[in-house]
């Protein structure tokens, strides 16, 4: 369905000012950040482990926002569920 302009004016316009981080899930996360260092030229700022999340995360600065790379630590954790259900890609 296609929407006008006209139905985000009043009470539900917004423009969104700034984007914090994008996170995409990825199965492996040493391949990936190959790509996105050597390919794309982003630095890697770090990696943690959140183990109440089960994922581990890789973090690439990309001007005022930030690309988070999310691995899963477990077959069963949140991060794993989403890439077997939609295969790797933007997660949040």
């Amino acid at each position: 369905r296609k929407i006008s302009g006209e139905t985000f004016k009043g009470a539900y316009a917004m423009k969104a000012l700034k984007v914090d981080h994008i996170g995409i899930a990825v199965k492996n996360l040493d391949e990936t950040l190959k790509f996105y260092t050597d390919i794309l030229g982003l630095e890697c700022q770090g990696t943690e482990v959140v183990e109440e999340q089960k994922v581990r995360v890789a973090f690439l600065p990309v001007g005022d926002t930030e690309v988070e790379l999310l691995e899963s630590t477990t077959e069963d954790g949140p991060i794993a569920r989403f890439i077997e259900k939609n295969g790797e890609g933007m997660q949040h």
